[in-house]
């Protein structure tokens, strides 16, 4: 039987080009191209990885403007809907960056934790009900000055820079495997959010032996 990993993430697991300008037709990477896609290809038959990445998606918050972004409250249909799962990857906090939240780094990484407990408390969603859960800690921004999004992200690129010290403590305090993607990859210069097709392979290939050793 294949082991079946769900990625919980935000429009970085859904396959955003960052060339989009919402002028036309979102545009985004192949499936194969995408992050998830390749971290499939290189794990193998055994194993199926189910992509959940739904664009602008926060940890916990609710968007006024982009409504039903809220991943708290979209985790455990998530999770009941691919159970069982041998291992959850989360990847989201890059969202919570917007202004309007007006939250720091360490409430964006302390929010992260909460969906670890939630998804912990969840634990018949796992396979023999044991949670196994790898937290990612998102790329830092790249540069937004002139770009289209950089009013939507004021303050964000160094509040980003911040995500590794406190992504790393809160996997610690609630004891699940940790990644920093900003030790692999970095965000487009284009938008300076969304990944190029290039960072997406270089991501999923270096979360594969992460992976492995988990599942």
């Amino acid at each position: 039987m294949k082991k079946t990993i769900l990625v919980f993430g935000d429009s970085n697991s859904w396959g955003w080009n960052p060339s989009n300008d919402f002028t036309r037709l979102l545009e985004r990477w192949s499936d194969e191209e995408r992050w998830a896609g390749v971290l499939q290809k290189e794990l193998g038959d055994g194993y199926k990885v189910v992509v959940d990445g739904l664009n602008g998606r926060t940890t916990v918050w609710n968007d006024p403007i982009e409504e039903y972004r809220c991943g708290k409250d979209q985790l455990v249909p998530a999770l009941d809907s691919e159970a069982p799962i041998d291992l959850l990857i989360i990847m989201l906090g890059s969202n919570d960056l917007k202004a309007r939240y007006t939250v720091t780094a360490q409430d964006i990484a302390n929010s992260a934790g909460l969906l670890v407990v939630k998804a912990k408390n969840q634990w018949t969603a796992f396979t023999n009900g044991k949670p196994n859960i790898l937290l990612v800690c998102p790329p830092p921004l790249g540069p937004l000055e002139g770009r289209l999004l950089e009013n939507l992200f004021v303050g964000g690129f160094e509040k980003s820079k911040e995500f590794p010290k406190y992504f790393e403590a809160v996997a610690k305090a609630n004891g699940v495997a940790y990644f920093d993607a900003s030790k692999v990859v970095k965000s487009s210069e284009i938008d300076g959010l969304h990944l190029d097709k290039d960072q997406h392979e270089l991501l999923g290939k270096a979360i594969v032996k992460t992976v492995k050793e988990l599942v």
